[in-house]
Formats: C-alpha cells, sequence, structure tokens
C-alpha cells in the first residue's frame, strides 16, 4: 500500500543596498529560514538613529525568533493562534526595545522605524502571517499577478480609503510617504497582522519603500518574472532595476519562495 503526503520545502534571500543619493543606509533585514521568519525595517528618515531603530528591531526578532518554535508543536488551529499571539508580542517586544533605548540615549529621542515581517506555518497547508507598521510591503507574485498583501499606514493612503484622493492623485502626491504609524514612536504599538493561504510555485517579497518610490507593481512583476524561483536573483535584480531608475532612498528586498515536494511512502 502507498500513501502520498505532501511536504513543503521554502529558499529565502535578502540584500540591501544604500541607493545613489543617501549618505547612509537605514534599512536591514533578517532571513531566518531556520524558524521560517523574514523581515524588512526602514528607519525613519530626517529622524535621528533611524538606523539604530531599524537594527534594534531586527536584533531584537532574530533573538527571538526560536520562540516560535513553541508554536509548532501541533499543525491545528491552536497553531496558528499560538503564532499569531507570538508574532505579536514579537513586534511588541521590538518596540518596547526601541523606547528604551530611546530613553537610555536621549539624543536618540523620536527614533522610528517601519517593519514588514513574515512566518510561515508549514503545516497541514502552509499558512503565512505578516505583521506591518509603517509602509514597508509585503507582496505576493502568483500565477503572474502581484498583489499587496499590507495595506501602508500613510497619510495619504488613509486619504484613498476615504474617498479624498484617487490612487492616481496619491501616486503624484508630494506627502505620499508621511507615516501615520511607526516602530518606537508612541508608547504602544499599532500593528496590521494578515492571513494568508500558500500554494506550490508562490512568490513571498518584502521591500523596503526605496523599490516601491521607483517601481510600479507592474513594474516590479515584470523585473521578477524571468526569475520566479531564483531569490537570490530576484533580490538583486530589483534593487538593480530601482538604482537604474534612480535609487534616491536605501532600497531593501528580501524574497522567498514556496515549493511543494510530494512524498512517496510505502506502508506494508
Amino acid at each position: 500500500m502507498s500513501t502520498q503526503q505532501t511536504r513543503w520545502a521554502w529558499t529565502a534571500f535578502g540584500q540591501t543596498d544604500r541607493g545613489l543619493v543617501r549618505l547612509t543606509n537605514q534599512d536591514t533585514f533578517l532571513v531566518e529560514n531556520r524558524h521560517r521568519l523574514w523581515a524588512v525595517a526602514d528607519g525613519m528618515g530626517g529622524h535621528p538613529g533611524g538606523d539604530v531603530a531599524s537594527r534594534l528591531a531586527m536584533d531584537s526578532l532574530a533573538e527571538l525568533a526560536p520562540t516560535l518554535e513553541e508554536t509548532a508543536s501541533a499543525p491545528d488551529l491552536q497553531e496558528a493562534e499560538r503564532a499569531t499571539d507570538r508574532l505579536t508580542a514579537m513586534a511588541e517586544q521590538a518596540h518596547a526595545s526601541i523606547l528604551a533605548h530611546a530613553a537610555q540615549h536621549p539624543p536618540l529621542r523620536g527614533m522610528g522605524t517601519t517593519l514588514v515581517m513574515a512566518h510561515l506555518l508549514p503545516l497541514p497547508k502552509p499558512r503565512l502571517l505578516v505583521v506591518n507598521v509603517g509602509d514597508s510591503r509585503a507582496y505576493l507574485v502568483r500565477a503572474g499577478t502581484l498583489t499587496q498583501l499590507t495595506r501602508d499606514h500613510t497619510l495619504i493612503e488613509e486619504y484613498v480609503r476615504e474617498g479624498r484622493l484617487t490612487p492616481a492623485q496619491a501616486a503624484r502626491h508630494p506627502n505620499r510617504h508621511v507615516l501615520t504609524r511607526a516602530m518606537g514612536l508612541a508608547p504602544h504599538l499599532e500593528s496590521d497582522l494578515f492571513f494568508f493561504d500558500l500554494l506550490d510555485g508562490d512568490l513571498l517579497l518584502l521591500c523596503s519603500d526605496g523599490l516601491t518610490k521607483m517601481l510600479t507593481d507592474e513594474h516590479i512583476l515584470q523585473t521578477v518574472g524571468p526569475h520566479p524561483h531564483v531569490p537570490s536573483l530576484i533580490t538583486q535584480t530589483l534593487i538593480q532595476t530601482a538604482l537604474d531608475a534612480g535609487g534616491i532612498d536605501n532600497v531593501t528586498v528580501v524574497a522567498c519562495t514556496i515549493t511543494e515536494i510530494p512524498d512517496q511512502t510505502n506502508i506494508h
């Protein structure tokens, strides 16, 4: 008698570049494949310590990543609930580490950073949990289409949702990158959490706004097209394309592919 089970594999790669205009790079990223955790943070430009805030966020998440193993014991709804709670708590702890550091170093008060992070639950079917604060984004590329998974926390995005601006007007608005939420600014963290069921061949993209300032969604999809299953080529090509378009900001991309592996097991 033969039964077929399904296993899932994931491959991720991250890269960051200072860009062609900025003097420093305030972006950071995390690729934690062992615990299926990936993240991008973009320190707030024009604020003191943006680079410190983004690095503190990534260091905190990297330190806490092993605690995600506590949520992987049972492939059921309880696992998803535990992972959701754990991921939200990790973001809150990263936020607290930024506030604590700023309190100890007064010149850094007011430092902040965006955050987008994703965690993969592989059983019984792969489910993606995404947390975001600010305007760093998560995208899903599936079957030749690009879908933005997160919502930007910007003043102009609120205007679009309220019907005060059209998307076309928002894309050209001079204040389109003014944030309404960021880590490290308010006493309590306000984040969004999203769930997505994944399919074989899906591609996850996490990026700072240094990419989306330079490339439209259509341009991102076209750039990914030739390399849908090679994360290292995807990140390198997207960043180089953003630089070729002007590179006015730090640009960071993390790409992760999800692959289904049928496993033939013989049972006698």
